[in-house]
């Protein structure tokens, strides 16, 4: 639970203590200088940050000198040329995902991959359920419920000579890197790649309960299902055409400087055309296709505006997501008697209250946000050594996600 109060006559913020996600950017394998160009880091850095405001999950660390019970190795492609990199006994800390950056030529008009990383293990049963689930017992179960990599990495073209690493303003005539960077990370979380959102695909749908309830049905999919489906026309000066039913749309959640809730094609899709004034960021199906695949998402809460005069009416606004039940509470004492005014079930829009309430004396409100129920802590969070008469397991390996591409055409910007 998030709180986010306001005082007639004074602002006051507070939250509850949660676990947010640790996105470690790495960049070994920048072999070619693309994180060199100006501003790029800084960019990657954001997009990162921005995921970690919304993901709020319970991992276990992954460390042979301090958790016992075998060995492990790290693997995926390099982000920087063709080969696959194998890392033996990488350490990944508790809460964490390692992120290799880097760029490469890449040939024909793909100009962005991602995805998760995969693994080899050799020891103990119990220290392989910890390199391939970090605690989670649905990321070992079959169907796969849950999703805990220990990372993974992203890549883009050094072909292309007009990056724009803004995180505000979408420019005009270049690649813009925040949406591309986005989309990747978006596959490294497991959209289009993870088990557990293979498990929720029927007959070229997605059946998820989040997306489902965020898009109103089952949401099509792209023929290899790793995407929303594209119809790949650009269609207005935004590239938006919501009179197309087979673009996917949704309402854009607000970061990057876009306006939370305005009507946009789903940035987890195949191609995107040029987002005109705002960037193209993620949506309230992306984030509900986050949830499907296993992680716990927490957006923050915020008043957007909280209009107020003496004896005049006054009103509440705040950005709301699928999943998230919303409570404007008030009280005339923020110790007690806080008691609901208004309760909304998120929707992806700028949701609005206006109370009509004696504002005579000193009057505090306060946003309560309730998400979906989180998982329960790993039963492993404690326990770091297997126990001692536990007899070696066969060696496993786990191949790395393939990399998903992403595509830009003559009226196309990626993903």
């Amino acid at each position: 639970m998030k709180l986010h109060a306001l005082a007639i006559g004074g602002l006051l913020a507070c939250a509850s203590p949660a676990q947010a996600i640790k996105i470690e950017i790495r960049y070994d394998y920048d072999t070619n200088g693309f994180f060199n160009q100006p501003g790029s880091k800084e960019a990657l850095r954001k997009v990162a940050d921005y995921f970690e405001t919304l993901i709020h999950d319970q991992l276990l660390s992954i460390n042979p000198a301090t958790d016992g019970g075998g060995t492990w190795s790290a693997n995926f492609p390099n982000p920087g040329g063709s080969n696959t990199i194998t890392l033996s006994n990488l350490v990944v800390p508790a809460n964490t995902l390692i992120v290799f950056a880097g760029g490469k030529s890449i040939p024909g008009s793909t100009i962005g991959q991602g995805g998760y990383g995969g693994y080899g293990w050799s020891g103990t049963q119990t220290w392989g359920n910890r390199v391939a689930g970090r605690g989670q017992a649905g990321a070992l179960a079959t169907p796969k419920t849950d999703f805990a990599p220990w990372g993974g990495f992203i890549t883009f073209d050094t072909d292309v000579s007009n990056w724009n690493f803004s995180t505000d303003f979408p420019g005009s005539g270049t690649m813009p890197f925040v949406p591309i960077a986005l989309h990747e990370l978006g596959h490294l979380l497991g959209i289009g790649t993870a088990g557990s959102w293979d498990a929720k695909i029927s007959g070229g749908l997605f059946t998820g309960t989040s997306a489902v309830q965020s898009y109103g049905a089952s949401v099509p999919l792209d023929a290899s299902g790793d995407h929303w489906r594209d119809d790949g026309a650009c269609v207005g000066p935004d590239g938006h055409n919501p009179a197309n039913p087979l673009n996917v749309l949704s309402k854009a959640y607000g970061s990057f400087n876009a306006a939370h809730g305005y009507a946009q094609i789903a940035i987890m899709d195949p191609s995107f055309c040029n987002a005109g004034a705002f960037f193209k960021v993620f949506t309230d199906l992306d984030i509900a296709g986050l949830r499907d695949v296993g992680w716990q998402v927490d957006p923050p809460a915020r008043f957007l505006t909280a209009q107020y005069l003496p004896s005049q009416p006054f009103s509440f606004s705040w950005p709301s997501t699928t999943g998230t039940t919303y409570r404007l509470q008030t009280s005339t004492s923020l110790d007690t008697g806080w008691s609901s005014v208004s309760t909304q079930a998120g929707d992806g829009t700028v949701q609005s209250f206006s109370p009509s309430l004696a504002t005579s004396g000193r009057r505090f409100f306060r946003l309560n946000t309730n998400p979906l129920p989180p998982a329960p802590a790993p039963a492993m969070a404690a326990a770091a050594i297997a126990p001692a008469d536990e007899e070696p397991a066969a060696p496993t390996f786990a191949p790395p996600s393939q990399p998903c591409e992403c595509y830009s055409g003559l009226s196309h910007d990626c993903p």
